[in-house]
């Protein structure tokens, strides 16, 4: 019997322990599906103020890297992310006993790039440690950039290096002086290798030095090919294109499951979808939003920054808003857009509802009791909150693009063959697409048994992570038959 592959993810984030987004979420989810498939996973994450607060770590070695000739003692820590499932901890707390993950409030943390050099470097370092050495190391977006040329650097042990992006938008950029602390052989910092219009990217760095690259969608691993989308990198990413693919993310659906739910007002699934009203009610009345529930209720759960389309809602309001429609937005970013739905929300007080936090519980409140959710994104790598909402049986309205475009089906108005479109799709970054797109949403929900089985087919499509970690594997085993460079 073949001996499993091991792997180890390093992230700068996961779920539960520090968590930004999205990727804490995959990085929690994938290591049960692949272990699920035969592989032994563990993760491996910065030793910040939040995480070391999880319960059962133990120090396992007192360690040292020497970035620039500097040593810098670091400690190795260990438990358990879930069952079978290891985490470790590379603990320095000059640079991440601190409050928030990459900075404080809305400013970023200055030193950042000698934060994840050195966690790159303590990451190797630690490899002797694990109790298994890793055959790959699956390393996520630019904060782990670096690890795919340190690999090259280690010798005949290495193990294969695998790069993620989650988002081409966070290049990593590091002045030319970071040079000393990043320690590579000064080949690597050439054209061809991490310079970057006169800085150094560790993004580069992944795409550019790793055995194979993968982001989190199809149609996202075409778009970041292109000019529009590329972020300067465009002409990288064609050339390394033999080895870039896009993997959709998966859903966990231990966690994002409307029949088992703890957060919401009542349960229910596709066989038994009458909870659903039950939850819309709740919410609104949890949030004093005084309309009649057979009004359709738009939601959004979204980081309030400038990738995420907010402009385009509030340009829109006006036009939308006249369709008889409430909307609920859940989320914080930008001091900017944090006004301008604000203001907003002000200009609409009956019909609208925002509440400026990150709260991940409210978030399944807010899925479960909107008839509609509304993702109209610039640019969208993959996106989760399209996959929770139509397990949860809100039909998704987002723009054509990245995961967007690959996980909902345009609703053509009829379906003389039962199998339902899942979904509503606008294309041109405008408020008039956006309203267009609303529009036919609000013109199904006045046909109440086309909307309720739309609604139902969605919560049928799964979008488990059962397939894309078939791809993962397929794609680790691949590497490991390929020479090293």
């Amino acid at each position: 019997m073949p001996e499993p592959i091991k792997i180890l993810i390093a992230s700068p984030e996961v779920a539960p322990l520090a968590q930004t987004g999205g990727l804490a979420e995959m990085v929690a989810s994938i290591p049960k599906a692949l272990n699920a498939l035969g592989a032994r996973v563990a993760v491996i994450i910065p030793g910040y103020q939040s995480a070391l607060k999880h319960e059962g770590l133990k120090p396992v070695a007192a360690l040292k890297v020497a970035p620039g000739g500097t040593e810098t003692p670091f400690q190795l820590l260990a438990g358990q992310l879930a069952p079978s499932i290891p985490i470790y901890l590379t603990r320095y707390d000059p640079y991440f006993d601190r409050p928030g993950l990459y900075g404080a409030g809305r400013e970023v943390y200055p030193d950042n790039p000698a934060r994840f050099a050195f966690f790159s470097q303590a990451v190797l370092a630690s490899l002797p440690y694990l109790d298994d050495y890793p055959d790959i190391i699956l390393a996520n977006d630019w904060h782990t950039g670096l690890i795919m040329p340190y690999l090259l650097e280690m010798g005949p042990r290495s193990p294969k290096g695998v790069f993620v992006i989650h988002n081409q938008g966070y290049l990593g950029l590091a002045p030319m002086t970071a040079k000393t602390f990043i320690g590579l052989p000064e080949s690597y910092y050439a054209l061809d290798g991490l310079e970057y219009f006169g800085q150094l990217s560790y993004l580069k760095a992944g795409i550019v030095f790793a055995q194979e690259v993968v982001t989190v969608s199809p149609t996202y691993a075409k778009e970041i090919q292109t000019p529009e989308s590329g972020n300067g990198l465009d002409g990288v990413l064609r050339f390394h294109s033999p080895k870039l693919r896009g993997i959709l993310n998966g859903v966990d659906y231990e966690v994002w499951n409307p029949a088992t739910d703890p957060h919401l007002a009542a349960n229910y699934d596709a066989d038994n979808p009458a909870g659903k009203r039950l939850c819309k009610s709740a919410l609104k009345k949890e949030l004093n939003l005084q309309t009649p529930d057979d009004r359709p209720l738009f939601g959004m759960v979204t980081r309030l920054a400038a990738q995420k389309g907010l402009p385009l809602v509030v340009e829109a309001a006006p036009e939308f808003f006249r369709l008889g429609l409430d909307l609920v937005i859940l989320g914080s970013g930008d001091a900017w857009h944090e006004e301008q739905v604000a203001a907003m929300a002000a200009a609409f007080p009956d019909q609208t509802r925002l509440i400026l936090a990150y709260d991940p519980v409210l978030a399944h409140r807010v899925i479960a009791g909107s008839d509609f959710i509304l993702v109209p994104s610039i640019y969208e790598p993959c996106g989760l909150i399209q996959m929770y909402a139509l397990r949860y049986g809100s039909i998704p309205v987002v723009r054509a693009i990245g995961g967007l475009n690959d996980t909902v089906r345009d609703f053509a108005g009829q379906n003389p063959t039962g199998a339902w479109d899942n979904g509503f799709k606008f294309s041109q970054f405008q408020a008039w697409a956006l309203f267009r797109a609303i529009r036919r949403a609000v013109e199904l929900y006045g046909r109440p048994d086309d909307c309720l089985a739309m609604s139902v087919g969605g919560m049928r499509e799964d979008f488990s992570w059962s397939a894309s970690a078939k791809a993962y594997l397929n794609l680790f085993q691949s590497c490991l038959a390929k020479p090293s460079f």
